[in-house]
């Protein structure tokens, strides 16, 4: 990621724009988490060197936004610890999405790849009910303010803006509209690269007060399967898919509004078929060798590479094999290679329609660095890695 040096305005700290109304949720009870490590297994480990100076800035006045916030709510709750259940967020667009408790707890991950088994330890979080929709996206991906490529705002502009959100990297202007020919409202948002997902995770986070991420793969498992053991989230009976995932479309076929299938075991809408979803990780085809041990805490193979990244769930063209909760589907670069720009788009995924994405939160807030890393992988450009067509 190229380093800006530029001066910013000072400006006055907004108020929260959007507020949380909790209600409470039921949840199976699950493990506690382990005591005997509190350092997250993060690999390569996140380096605070060479940070974009002005990202590095927009982390920090996100960060302070979502610690006051927290501060304002534990005030006016009698210092007590807010409850850790089901909530609804309002966005400055008006559209409004829920979040769902996950429980810290341990789970067997297994991988594809025979031997390739660790024993996970999750920390609670909060995570989407339903994929991210274009409600939701749609406000994000279109913006008025002149920007550069990289979604940076063009520097004749600069002077202009007075509100850091505008400063928050955004889309360029698709050439075409994104849905394919598919619904629109209330149908999620799909053929975003991972990069855009992580900078609309940041955009809203500065919105409602709250850190917004994408899941790791780990997290993003553990709520696919709600504390199953058995062949699918729903049970051992392939028959019983059809009420819960779509999946086996042919070519005619598009994805669906959230809500029509029944959810897993905590509530979560569509996290098999419909859009396949990004995770944060890189993916490597063993994951017990990559870390070096049988347990994890929190684990996140961080990207060092724009390629591969690991999305989950499947899509609803697949068999229904595509969607067990291990797989895993690797991003490659002929994802979008009719895409007219040379390098190609940081933003869009020009020749995929299936691939989506789902948003968490976890209960501790990470630090304004950790912030940092989480929304700017510093990979994001295609460069030496991309081959149009492949070789």
């Amino acid at each position: 990621m190229k380093k800006r040096s530029y001066h910013a305005k000072k400006f006055a700290l907004l108020g929260i724009a959007a507020m949380a109304h909790f209600a409470g949720h039921a949840q199976p009870p699950t493990p506690a988490a382990s005591k005997e490590s509190t350092v997250a297994d993060v690999k390569p480990p996140l380096s605070n060197e060479a940070l974009d100076e002005e990202q590095m800035r927009l982390a920090r006045v996100i960060h302070k936004r979502i610690t006051d916030y927290q501060d304002i709510k534990n005030q006016t709750n009698a210092q007590k610890p807010q409850p850790f259940a089901a909530y609804q967020e309002k966005l400055n667009s008006g559209a409004i999405f829920e979040m769902l408790p996950v429980k810290g707890g341990s789970f067997t991950w297994k991988g594809e790849k025979e031997g390739d088994t660790l024993e996970v330890t999750l920390s609670p979080f909060w995570m989407g009910k339903t994929e991210v929709t274009w409600d939701e996206y749609d406000p994000f991906m279109y913006d008025e303010i002149p920007r550069e490529k990289d979604g940076q705002v063009v520097d004749f502009a600069r002077e202009q803006i007075n509100n850091d959100i505008d400063f928050i990297s955004r889309p360029t202007d698709p050439y075409h509209p994104m849905t394919f020919g598919m619904g629109r409202q209330g149908f999620p948002a799909i053929s975003m690269t991972q990069h855009a997902a992580n900078k609309y995770c940041q955009w809203i986070s500065y919105q409602t007060g709250h850190f917004y991420r994408l899941p790791t793969e780990a997290e993003w498992e553990y709520a696919c399967r709600a504390g199953s053991t058995t062949k699918h989230p729903w049970g051992d009976k392939a028959d019983d898919a059809n009420q819960y995932a779509y999946f086996g479309g042919d070519e005619a076929s598009h994805y669906q509004k959230p809500g029509l299938k029944k959810p897993n075991a905590w509530g979560f809408l569509d996290m098999q078929g419909n859009a396949i979803e990004w995770t944060l990780d890189q993916y490597v085809p063993d994951r017990r060798a990559y870390f070096g041990k049988e347990k994890v805490l929190d684990p996140w193979i961080k990207a060092t590479k724009p390629y591969p990244h690991v999305t989950k769930g499947g899509h609803w063209k697949l068999a229904l094999e595509g969607l067990a909760p291990e797989k895993s589907l690797a991003s490659q670069p002929e994802w979008k290679m009719i895409d007219p720009q040379n390098p190609k788009s940081l933003w869009y995924l020009t020749n995929i329609t299936f691939v989506g994405m789902r948003i968490v939160r976890p209960e501790k807030i990470p630090s304004a660095e950790e912030m940092y890393h989480y929304w700017n992988s510093g990979v994001a450009a295609d460069g030496d890695f991309a081959v149009y067509p492949p070789k």
